[in-house]
């Protein structure tokens, strides 16, 4: 016979709603963590947005508010009496993805983050969130990414690591336009190892920037910046930054295997330069730059030489390297220009970030004619021509 139904006992509580109730967070704790996370996961390398259904992007709350300490001794990183103490305190608690909520409290007292861990994750993305709200003088970057295989090496440019490089680097006051432009190996039609690479890749380098790059920025009535991305053959990068030029406001970004991030370390060496120009040139010279390594010189003109002290490929780490850089080449290129030299052949052995600034300094007015040489063992082939 089935029971009556005045007879069923039906639970008030599970489980489950008994400790809801326990944990339960007051409103303004709720909002106190919202504000500090942005709306975001704190678990490191999520932060995935939780104000939003994933599916339909309408707005919901699909987050969940994480114990670090849990509000029981029995949970996760439980402790008695701290428990019960900070089971409302907002700095004990994470705002979490469901995910990433999984994460911190799968096994129980058997999960392998610890307190101190997730407390490192809380701070770091809080104190991250920060630097954005108090960011002042702050100022959108147009990406552009470009990507070309480098002999065997091939790169591939993610740009949501561009977007936290740019906000890292400048100390969020570079924010990334919400567009961005990139330049790769699928935008040509023919391959590095064709005969006639060179001329058709430089056709095809300034076809983009005049379809893509300048209408970008002429569309910013004169306010465009740029962050420059570059990882191709040093010809590539220096035609790339001849055509944007030295008057429109750019950050060329380099270190890729580091994540494009700068190095900002304390101990990290300065670079220094070396060179000696003539008072007299012939019109046309040879130059030499020796930056990420040793350059053979080539013997059928003059040659003058630009080289770091101690070149490497790592040598250009911060961006006050770079700017020092501008700098010594700068005065460099200016000694050129005034012993006489108007026709530049350039054999470059240099980081991503120089090669960029190299063309966007070498200006056409400046001199008559400028060539870029690569290097293909065991010798130099003519590559493109700047102006």
């Amino acid at each position: 016979m089935p029971q009556d139904k005045a007879t069923l006992k039906i639970p008030a509580q599970t489980k489950e709603t008994r400790s809801q109730d326990r944990a339960r967070i007051p409103v303004d704790v709720r909002r106190d963590l919202w504000v500090a996370a942005a709306g975001r996961c704190e678990f490191r390398g999520c932060c995935k947005p939780v104000g939003r259904d994933f599916l339909t992007k309408e707005r919901a709350f699909t987050g969940e508010h994480a114990h670090i300490i849990a509000d029981s001794p029995g949970g996760a990183r439980g402790e008695k009496g701290e428990s019960e103490r900070l089971a409302k305190d907002v700095s004990n608690l994470m705002l979490a993805c469901f995910d990433c909520h999984g994460r911190i409290d799968r096994h129980g007292r058997n999960n392998k983050f610890t307190t101190p861990q997730l407390q490192a994750m809380k701070r770091e993305h809080e104190a991250r969130i920060e630097r954005i709200y108090s960011a002042t003088g702050v100022m959108e970057s147009l990406p552009l990414l470009v990507t070309f295989p480098i002999g065997q090496h091939v790169t591939n440019i993610d740009v949501d690591q561009i977007h936290f490089a740019m906000l890292e680097n400048s100390n969020y006051k570079l924010f990334p336009q919400g567009s961005h432009i990139h330049i790769n190996r699928s935008d040509f039609d023919f391959q590095d190892n064709d005969p006639d690479f060179w001329p058709r890749a430089e056709k095809a380098l300034t076809t983009h920037y005049d379809r893509l790059i300048q209408p970008a920025l002429v569309d910013r009535n004169g306010n465009a910046h740029l962050t420059i991305a570059g990882f191709a053959p040093i010809p590539m990068l220096m035609k790339i930054g001849a055509l944007i030029g030295d008057k429109t406001r750019a950050n060329v970004m380099d270190l890729p295997n580091d994540g494009w991030l700068w190095d900002k370390r304390d101990t990290c060496p300065e670079p220094s330069y070396i060179y000696d120009v003539p008072k007299v040139l012939p019109r046309e010279v040879s130059v030499v730059v020796s930056i990420s390594g040793k350059v053979a010189f080539p013997v059928d003109r003059e040659v003058v030489e630009f080289r770091a002290e101690l070149p490497n490929r790592g040598i250009i780490r911060k961006e006050e390297h770079l700017l020092s850089f501008r700098r010594e080449f700068d005065g460099f290129l200016q000694r050129l220009t005034g012993a006489g030299a108007r026709i530049v052949h350039i054999y470059p052995a240099t980081p991503l970030s120089a090669s960029i600034e190299i063309g966007r300094m070498l200006l056409p007015k400046t001199f008559e004619e400028i060539h870029v040489w690569e290097w293909q063992a065991p010798e130099w082939k003519r590559a493109l021509q700047l102006k």
